[in-house]
């Protein structure tokens, strides 16, 4: 294993900040545009991605989300008419609860999907050439929590 040099940490930092940044600019335009935080987004994102419903733990797993901040997220949500929450009604599974996308968050999803790709494609991705994208993959998947 390398040791943990300056230059190491001085990447993690600059990794750090250019996600901050980049998020908080995708936030502002969000919350200007739609009316969403990020994290609400994600959510979104997240049910539409997985034939828009999941488990409640599911959905911590995917959004690597504390239980009671991704709660208010949904709540919000709930509020705003764009998902529902449901008791499991199988036997197997009564405890759990399942949060479904309406059509309504599909379609403020997928109009807030467009602004977040081309945010995602103005502040970071058009400065990446096709190896520096591929070098940061491989970089990333080494350690990501979710690797196979």
């Amino acid at each position: 294993m390398p040791r943990l040099d300056a230059e190491r940490v001085a990447l993690w930092r600059s990794f750090q900040t250019a996600g901050e940044v980049v998020s908080r600019l995708i936030e502002a335009e969000m919350a200007d545009e739609f009316h969403l935080s990020l994290p609400q987004f994600d959510v979104l994102a997240a049910l539409a991605q997985n034939n828009d419903q999941l488990r409640f733990k599911e959905l911590c797993d995917v959004l690597a989300a504390v239980p009671s901040s991704l709660s208010r997220r949904i709540d919000a949500l709930t509020a705003r008419g764009y998902v529902t929450r449901e008791e499991s009604t199988s036997r197997d599974d009564n405890r759990a609860v399942m949060v479904q996308l309406t059509r309504m968050g599909r379609l403020v999803w997928r109009d807030a999907n467009i602004l977040y790709r081309r945010a995602i494609q103005r502040e970071f991705a058009s400065d990446l050439s096709e190896t520096e994208v591929s070098a940061l993959v491989r970089a990333l998947t080494k350690i990501s929590p979710f690797k196979k």
